[in-house]
């Protein structure tokens, strides 16, 4: 396994600013949590479900080579202690995203 943390700087207030990943042998997400500026986490994959929010696609061998639209992208692989860390501290919000919002 091989771990990830995604710096993404934007002005979208729908989308999240960092994103710590774990990624197989294949380099294909199988955990992620989301970190919103509003305050909000998301966390998908593992005993979290929620499976379909991975990134469908391998990340790239190069990480200077990922690129989202609408910012700068900046992604280093992190410790896998680090990475369980965010994990185990992540709560995610039971009605979603859109629960905010009512």
């Amino acid at each position: 396994m091989k771990y990830v943390l995604i710096e993404w700087n934007h002005d979208l207030d729908d989308e999240p600013y960092l994103v710590y990943s774990e990624l197989d042998s294949g380099r294909r997400e199988t955990r992620r949590v989301e970190f919103y500026r509003n305050g909000i986490t998301f966390s998908y994959g593992g005993e979290r479900g929620n499976k379909g929010a991975l990134a469908p696609e391998p990340f790239p061998a190069d990480l200077r080579d990922l690129h989202w639209e609408g910012g700068d992208v900046t992604a280093r692989e992190i410790s896998p202690g680090l990475f369980f860390e965010i994990w185990n501290q992540a709560l995610e919000r039971p009605d979603g995203f859109m629960g905010m919002f009512f």
